[in-house]
């Protein structure tokens, strides 16, 4: 897992000043960008999902989001359905990616695995770092089915972060050590 991070954090020590001050321009609160929004959705999102899921449902989540990902890159039908639809492939994607993300979620909420997972109890800060996680995972599952164009309108940095090779795969990996790291805690108390 200190591999991901030293990626990340290089990634991210790569990004050149103007491009941060860029950033920081982009922070007008007369004519909002969706960078913006991005990050208020992220904040929000965070402290919201995790105090109000717990952190047994922010686990089924997470499972529920590496379950639908797993889904829909075997479909081998999904071409198809997409064919007979007037949407474009960025939105088709994100609608399949919802529908079967909320099935299996109420699914696994139901199932043994809710029910085991809510026996114990977790901190609070393990539920932001879960929450994070999480969130970060979405962010970037959604930026990144994005066309280049969509992403034009970005920054840079919220393009490195959440969108931009490594950024996906550091944010489809960080739940699963989050996972590992909270659960590792918990065994030794």
């Amino acid at each position: 897992m200190l591999s991901f991070i030293s990626a990340a954090t290089t990634t991210l020590a790569t990004v050149q000043t103007p491009t941060v001050r860029g950033f920081f321009s982009y922070f007008n609160p007369s004519s909002p960008t969706w960078d913006i929004f991005i990050i208020m959705f992220f904040v929000i999102a965070t402290f919201l999902y995790g105090l109000t899921l717990g952190r047994a449902r922010v686990v089924v989540q997470i499972v529920s989001s590496y379950m639908t990902m797993a889904l829909l890159s075997a479909a081998p039908f999904l071409d198809k359905i997409e064919a007979r639809t007037p949407l474009n492939h960025t939105v088709f994607y994100l609608a399949a990616f919802m529908t079967v993300f909320v099935l299996l979620f109420l699914l696994l909420s139901k199932s043994a695995f809710h029910q085991h997972l809510s026996e114990g109890r977790g901190t609070w800060w393990d539920v932001l770092i879960l929450s994070v996680v999480q969130i970060g995972f979405l962010t970037s599952i959604v930026l990144s089915s994005m066309s280049g164009f969509a992403l034009g309108h970005l920054s840079g940095v919220t393009q490195i972060v959440f969108a931009k090779q490594p950024a996906p795969f550091i944010w489809t990996v960080l739940p699963i050590g989050a996972l590992i790291v909270i659960r590792g805690r918990k065994d030794r108390k």
